[in-house]
């Protein structure tokens, strides 16, 4: 399902995406990596999950194994209000918008996908800093992980 998923995002313009995502990340030069990680989820973002740096620590610890650096953590705090200030708000609108139009094209069954793919979009357009992009089912484990430590079951 998410292979047809992917396909048709790619078709209606996924490709687009990654290509305007692809040009940020060129100029925004220092804050490539984020970018175009962005852009990469952009093109097939069906079968992924995405999961704060937080959440994956949290995961790792709990399965015993070693937990990365959070040196960054404050960086990409700031370098998150920074871009949710300038182009994140502008992002998350412009996919909010048209998950909107996604939706007035319903009748068209075809669009039905991308709402949810827009809606995906949302959350890494908004705030992408600190942000990993998994396999879907590795990010399930995760939240299930985390939500069974947090009941302590």
């Amino acid at each position: 399902m998410a292979l047809l998923g992917n396909i048709i995002w790619f078709l209606m313009g996924g490709w687009l995406l990654f290509i305007l995502y692809t040009l940020a990340a060129i100029l925004f030069f220092p804050v490539f990596v984020p970018i175009f990680r962005i852009a990469k989820y952009s093109l097939w973002p069906f079968g992924k999950g995405i999961v704060s740096q937080d959440e994956l620590n949290k995961y790792r610890e709990s399965q015993g194994s070693p937990t990365e650096n959070s040196a960054t953590k404050k960086l990409s705090g700031v370098l998150n209000i920074v871009w949710m200030l300038t182009f994140g708000w502008i992002l998350a609108l412009t996919h909010l918008t048209a998950s909107i139009l996604n939706l007035c094209l319903v009748f068209l069954i075809v669009t039905i996908p991308n709402i949810g793919g827009h809606w995906k979009m949302i959350r890494i357009a908004f705030l992408p800093f600190n942000k990993v992009i998994i396999p879907k089912i590795l990010a399930e484990e995760i939240e299930v992980e985390i939500a069974k430590g947090k009941l302590k079951i």
